[in-house]
């Protein structure tokens, strides 16, 4: 059986965008999405040693996200172009860029990692990140500047290994395109069904 698949969607002030998790393994919390880079290949890497700069895949666009939610639901979310944008825009205005906790624990938010900058892969425009070649157009990423030691000897490491975002989304359900044969059998189905209800009229 396929999953479903549903988008993204940013519909109000509640929805959102609210902090990126340094983490290793999945994690799914009941009252927000958790993306995680054991599910997809979100990871970071590190852009300059020296300086202790990594940079990673925020939220890939237009990829189907494989999900569970708490009651065993089983899923897949997508975010677009458009919804991409209006987060990130959203996040850096109402300056949740500098939240960052480690795996998604509420208790855990860490100082000493700060973002130094935010884009949008576009080939066209000649932003194609290295090493990230495979990541959609249009993903968003991100690159995180990291003062605090333990984050740093724990990236150092390999405990973390990837970003990922917690956040509030609507959702909406994609329906697939109907094929030329599906949609003559529908049609077909509401002929016959039309003169079922015509026949017990009678």
């Amino acid at each position: 059986m396929k999953l479903p698949l549903y988008k993204a969607q940013i519909t109000d002030m509640t929805t959102g965008m609210f902090t990126i998790s340094l983490v290793d393994a999945p994690a799914v919390e009941s009252d927000f999405l958790c993306f995680d880079e054991d599910r997809q290949p979100l990871q970071f890497k590190v852009e300059n040693e020296e300086k202790r700069i990594i940079t990673g895949v925020i939220m890939r666009c237009n990829h189907p996200i494989y999900r569970v939610g708490t009651s065993g639901y089983e899923y897949y979310i997508m975010f677009d172009e458009p919804t991409i944008e209006v987060m990130a825009e959203k996040w850096l205005a109402e300056g949740f860029q500098n939240s960052v906790n480690l795996q998604h624990n509420p208790e855990a938010y860490v100082d000493g990692v700060f973002l130094k900058e935010v884009y949008f892969k576009d080939v066209e425009r000649g932003v194609n990140p290295k090493g990230f070649e495979d990541i959609e157009d249009k993903s968003l990423f991100g690159t995180y500047k990291v003062l605090n030691d333990d984050v740093w000897a724990k990236i150092k490491d390999g405990t973390f290994k990837g970003f990922s975002l917690e956040g509030t989304f609507d959702m909406v359900e994609v329906k697939p395109e109907q094929t030329e044969e599906e949609k003559l059998m529908d049609e077909v189905i509401d002929l016959l069904e039309k003169e079922m209800n015509k026949r017990k009229k009678k």
